[in-house]
């Protein structure tokens, strides 16, 4: 089949407007600070671990926040495609996602009222209604950026809101959340992860707030509005007619499936190598770290060579992730050395290790493929093209549960090294396939950069 030809090049080299620009960074920043004080790799599945002593819901925590974004994607982006101003759909979401949160912050605080089982389905539910709102928000969000930022500046945008965003992390969040998962917190569980969230609702409703306030500019949108099985008709005429986006959907699949392994590291510390609740506090900042970095790294790599190199950068971070847990797994010795007087496991510097390489490709996966669309994507199309993307990587929300129900009754490390081979084939594919900005000519790419 043959690509699609009626999208514009041009449509890569839109105006920068510095206003959205600017408030896109705010916006960035305050969603990083939030959502690690809720964070699904690390807080919220040492908050399950806790709960229900066992693996399985970590492994439905993973697959919710693969298969939720599918939901909007059927149902719901072909009114993001119809709609002219997108804003008015990121604004409605916004009071959901809110919402959801609050509502999660609830039910913990209360869980000392509430059976475990409870606070755990309640905690689940919510934080689903809020990864559904998310899948929707995120594709009017990414368009009113295609619409703002040129292909030669969207590699810093991310950076900055990445960059800025950890560096807050780790001078305001993780003394935080290190306090109150700490001794003094202990035995007030459930309410001191309730706090968590409830810091973590108000911050990122700021940041959802702040970006009501930029002004989208104008765009192209679809004639019709499509049913949901017309939409899915539509997504599978997207894989067999566009070669670019089926062979970066395959490596999205991959990446996804091997980035589920994340929140798995943490239960893996806690329930196997027995580490304390603290431990949280020190992935988190390693995580953050290596984010900075990945970061600084994705807007070079990406404002200079595009979008698939990015991609080929969160393969590479997430087999070596993969490959470190495996490894720990099966060999990691009892105890450690000193540095300058303070004791360090060896068990603890390897965990770090895979928290580096998962921090690098957190940095890396959604810049990645969320450029790559931005670039391949005719413009009345561009939410579907995006949206369309978590329909077609659904199945790795089964991987995920499969991860889960591994850990729990054949071992952690069969996970980790499932991910690994996962990894390297997305390594692969990621290494064949083409750059969107080829297309455009040296002129055009210096006179936008």
């Amino acid at each position: 089949m043959s690509e699609p030809t009626h999208r514009d090049s041009a449509d890569m080299l839109v105006p920068l407007n510095r206003r959205n620009y600017i408030l896109g960074i705010i916006n960035g920043v305050a969603v990083a600070v939030g959502s690690r004080m809720a964070d699904p790799m690390t807080i919220l599945p040492l908050l399950l671990v806790r709960l229900t002593e066992a693996a399985w819901p970590v492994g439905l925590l993973q697959a919710i926040v693969i298969v939720g974004p599918a939901i909007p994607a059927v149902f719901l982006t072909p009114i993001v495609d119809t709609t002219p101003q997108k804003l008015s759909i990121f604004r409605k979401c916004s009071i959901i996602r809110f919402s959801s949160v609050m509502g999660m912050a609830a039910w913990v605080l209360l869980g000392h009222r509430l059976s475990a089982l409870m606070v755990t389905v309640l905690l689940l539910v919510f934080f689903a209604i809020h990864i559904i709102a998310s899948g929707m928000s995120n594709t009017a969000f990414v368009d009113i950026v295609a619409k703002s930022t040129p292909t030669t500046k969207r590699g810093t945008f991310w950076m900055w809101r990445q960059t800025i965003g950890a560096l807050l992390t780790m001078t305001v969040a993780i003394p935080l959340i290190s306090y109150l998962t700490g001794e003094r917190w202990s035995e007030r569980f459930p309410v001191n992860y309730g706090i968590l969230m409830l810091i973590a609702a108000l911050v990122q409703g700021f940041s959802w707030f702040v970006y009501w306030f930029v002004h989208e500019p104008p765009g192209r949108v679809a004639r019709h509005r499509l049913t949901p099985r017309q939409q899915i008709a539509r997504g599978v005429r997207f894989w067999r007619q566009d070669k670019r986006y089926r062979r970066m959907i395959r490596v999205l699949f991959l990446l996804s499936s091997t980035g589920a392994i994340g929140p798995f590291f943490t239960a893996f510390a806690v329930q196997v190598w027995h580490f304390p609740d603290t431990v949280a506090a020190t992935f988190v900042t390693v995580q953050m770290l290596a984010l900075m970095g990945g970061a600084v790294l994705q807007g070079w790599v990406s404002n200079r060579y595009g979008s698939r190199r990015v991609l080929i950068l969160a393969a590479s971070s997430a087999l070596f992730a993969a490959v470190v847990a495996t490894g720990a797994a099966l060999l990691a010795p009892v105890g450690g050395i000193e540095v300058l007087g303070y004791p360090l496991s060896y068990r603890l510097m390897l965990l770090c290790l895979c928290f580096v390489g998962n921090g690098v490709f957190t940095a890396q996966l959604w810049v990645g493929y969320v450029g790559y669309i931005m670039d391949i994507a005719p413009a009345r199309k561009r939410p579907s093209y995006v949206g369309l993307a978590s329909l077609f990587v659904l199945p790795a929300g089964l991987v995920s549960l499969g991860y889960g129900w591994l850990a729990g009754s054949v071992g952690f490390e069969v996970v980790f090294g499932i991910a690994a081979a996962l990894a390297a084939a997305a390594l692969v594919l990621s290494l064949r396939m083409s750059e969107p900005r080829d297309e455009l000519t040296a002129e055009q790419l210096e006179a936008f950069s």
